[in-house]
Order: C-alpha cells, then sequence, then structure tokens
C-alpha cells in the first residue's frame, strides 16, 4: 500500500481499531486460558459456526469501514458476494451475508474485517442492571466440567467459577465510541452499513492512489451508494 493512505484521518482510525480488536483477542485468549487452568474450559464446539446462522452484526461506521477496507484491500471478489446476498440477509432470521455453509468450522468469509459483537461473543460478560458482572454459555458450547449452570452473575461467582471474569463488552464498546464520538451511536445492521462505507473507502483509496501518481483500475465509489 502507497504512503499516502497511511497519511489519512481513515487509516489512522483503523489503525486505532485494530488496537482495541487486539486487546479483545487478547482478554479472551487470557480468560479462556485461566478458565482451563480452573477446570472449567470454555470453548466453542468444534466446526460450529451456528451463530452467524441465524444473526446479522450490526456495526458503527467506524467498524463497517475496517470490513469495507478488508474486502477493497483482500477480498475485493467477496463484494459482489455481498450485494448478491445483501437483501436476502436483510430478512428477518437470516443468516449473515458473510456465512459460508458449505465450510464447517470456517463458516466466516471476512473472520480478519468481522466487527466487534462477532468478535465478543461467546467470551465476554455484559454488566447486568446492578452493575454486576453477567455471563452465560453459548447455547451450543458443552456444559462445564464441575458446574450444572449455564449462566453466572456476580464477581464472586465467575471468580469461583472461572477464575476470572470474562472480558467486559462495555469497555471495547466504549474504547470503539470514543474514536468516533460522533458516530458512536449509529449502530445498524452490516447490510445497510457496509454500502456507504464501501464508497468512503474506495473513494479515500482512489484518491491516495491519485496522490501518489499511481493508476489503479477501481469500481467507482457511486456504484457502491447505487447497488446499497
Amino acid at each position: 500500500m502507497n504512503r499516502s493512505i497511511w497519511d489519512t484521518t481513515l487509516m489512522r482510525r483503523l489503525s486505532a481499531l485494530d488496537t482495541i480488536y487486539l486487546r479483545v483477542d487478547r482478554s479472551q485468549a487470557e480468560f479462556r486460558d485461566i478458565a482451563e487452568q480452573q477446570g472449567n474450559p470454555v470453548a466453542c464446539p468444534p466446526r460450529c459456526g451456528s451463530c452467524c446462522l441465524h444473526f446479522v452484526p450490526d456495526a458503527t461506521p467506524l467498524e463497517a469501514e475496517k470490513l469495507a477496507y478488508f474486502l477493497l484491500t483482500e477480498k475485493p471478489g467477496m463484494i459482489e458476494h455481498f450485494f448478491a446476498r445483501k437483501e436476502e440477509s436483510a430478512a428477518i432470521d437470516a443468516a449473515c451475508p458473510f456465512w459460508d455453509q458449505d465450510k464447517p468450522g470456517e463458516n466466516c468469509m471476512i473472520y480478519p474485517g468481522r466487527p466487534l459483537i462477532c468478535r465478543l461473543f461467546g467470551f465476554c460478560s455484559v454488566t447486568e442492571k446492578r452493575g454486576e458482572p453477567a455471563f452465560a454459555l453459548c447455547r451450543q458450547m458443552p456444559d462445564l466440567r464441575s458446574c450444572e449452570s449455564r449462566s453466572f452473575t456476580g464477581k464472586k461467582v465467575l471468580e469461583e467459577t472461572f477464575g476470572a471474569i470474562p472480558p467486559p463488552m462495555v469497555d471495547f464498546s466504549r474504547a470503539i465510541a470514543a474514536l468516533d464520538p460522533c458516530d458512536s451511536g449509529r449502530r445498524s445492521k452490516i447490510t445497510e452499513a457496509l454500502p456507504p462505507a464501501l464508497a468512503k473507502v474506495s473513494l479515500v483509496l482512489s484518491l491516495a492512489a491519485g496522490s501518489a501518481g499511481i493508476r489503479e483500475d477501481e469500481t467507482d465509489p457511486e456504484d457502491f451508494m447505487a447497488a446499497g
């Protein structure tokens, strides 16, 4: 990628978002390691992917721009696939447009660019109305070895069961909101959020390439808006 794109506000924001995503990965890995040492490992069933089947993730504009950048630079052929399945995925109880039913265990076709909600699901805690951390096993996860319960509330219960509190979802959500405070409340399904993000990121990439004197055959950004 040419130097010009890295000097843009977009790339600085996406780089900061990548740092938050990395924190999610590390925090979840640490929790899973501690839980396993405690004798109550938490893990998805092998080759599952059922969380994508009846769920279309939502995203902030910034998360959508991260996904758009991933598609435009890493998997441009997937963009046509997205628009072909966009309307189908807008239906109630529909599958994510990036869910691949033919690859069990590798169902997500955009895994490196997936939005925050996909990264948090299954291994993070929520804060219930009294301010206590709460965590529940996904219905597809196996039962714990030493406990029949599948939902847990309170710091003491979580620490006794898993040895640690699962990473709080709200911490990561707030961190992302701080990167883009004006748009942080604009969460929408990726079927709605991705088309304008593709148009915006495509334009930035085109302008950066032009300023660097690089000729690139790219789709007109307006094509994404028209398709959306």
